[in-house]
């Protein structure tokens, strides 16, 4: 039986600093996030950390940008300089200050970066020549690169783009996902099993894992899932640790996937299936009817999942009551609006 529950605390997930409201920007400034800080932050516990500023660069500061030496290369291929002192150069240093907070942030499932910045950008981070010409916006801030390479798997995302209702659930449903994996199948969260009762092995947790998701990974990217279900199938070639790796790996870049309409559709019929011998020719056609709506954008996924909710407790079936689909999950704060 599948044991994943909310966790009952607030999940550890980095930040810049900057969008705490700290005044730690090279000019003085700072870019608080009301989002991250009065709407995420009813389920996250903040790591706020300012690269430039750990190294020693202070406040206020020069600026920096990416340097590369011709256009098209690799996006590692970089250095962190000086805007008005290209001798100013604090590529090893970032990277150092990378490497050395590894073990303070083993412990977050997620990270939060500040767009556009040579430390901290995760996407389209404008790009220079040495002449002071802007060549492309290809790059990825040092400090965030740094990073990806130390933790593959982490759901990470940039403070703008999670103004988006859509990319601020989708953050969620990966920072919920990721902290599940490390409670359920790494065992980190003990209280999921009473004492002197049997936990299940490694890879039986695992496989229960891939199944409560099922649902959820098939509203996002229906061949992905499949093929990760074929990989579990046919996986006695690979080691423990090898398959752990492998399967946390195709969970988190399924659920990097936005959930399409068609495919949610998809998956909220599938889960229908297993409710119909339980439900009235009424309440059978009203399901669809929903259903129908919601495929065709005249209803909000939220109505068809608590209808499903509703009835999800005549079915005595524990696949259908173990899929985190059907959960009610805080990813849905995501959809909040807000001001």
């Amino acid at each position: 039986m599948m044991r994943i529950q909310p966790r009952q605390s607030k999940i550890p997930v980095g930040i810049s600093q900057c969008a705490m409201g700290d005044p730690v920007r090279y000019n003085g400034g700072h870019k608080h996030s009301k989002v991250c800080t009065e709407l995420l932050g009813q389920c996250f516990e903040y790591v706020p950390l300012c690269p430039e500023v750990a190294i020693g660069m202070g406040v206020p500061r020069k600026p920096i940008h990416l340097l590369v030496e011709k256009g098209n290369a690799p996006v590692d291929a970089v250095r962190v300089v000086g805007v008005d002192d290209p001798g100013v150069d604090v590529t090893g240093p970032l990277r150092q200050y990378a490497d050395s907070v590894v073990p303070q942030l083993e412990r977050v499932r997620g990270y939060i970066f500040m767009q556009n910045s040579p430390s901290c950008g995760l996407h389209g981070v404008r790009r220079y020549l040495d002449n002071g010409h802007g060549i492309d916006s290809e790059g990825v801030g040092l400090f965030a690169r740094r990073l990806q390479q130390h933790f593959p798997h982490l759901p990470m995302e940039e403070v703008g783009r999670l103004n988006n209702s859509e990319l601020r659930e989708n953050f969620l449903t990966r920072v919920f996902a990721y902290d599940a994996w490390f409670r359920y199948v790494e065992g980190e969260d003990t209280t999921l099993w009473k004492e002197g009762e049997k936990v299940p092995s490694r890879i039986a947790r695992l496989i229960d894992f891939y199944t409560a998701y099922k649902y959820l990974l098939l509203a996002h990217n229906q061949d992905a899932t499949r093929d990760l279900g074929r990989l579990l199938a046919d996986s006695k070639s690979m080691s423990e640790d090898e398959l752990a790796f492998a399967v946390r790996g195709r969970i988190m870049q399924i659920l990097s996937r936005p959930a399409s309409r068609k495919d949610r559709t998809n998956a909220l019929m599938h889960s229908q299936g297993h409710l119909r011998e339980f439900l009235n020719k009424q309440e059978k056609a009203e399901l669809q009817r929903l259903i129908e709506d919601y495929r065709q954008g005249r209803k909000p996924l939220s109505a068809v999942l608590t209808l499903l909710r509703h009835f999800l407790p005549r079915s005595p079936n524990s696949f259908i009551h173990n899929q985190v689909l059907l959960a009610a999950e805080p990813a849905e704060l995501g959809l909040c609006e807000f001001r």
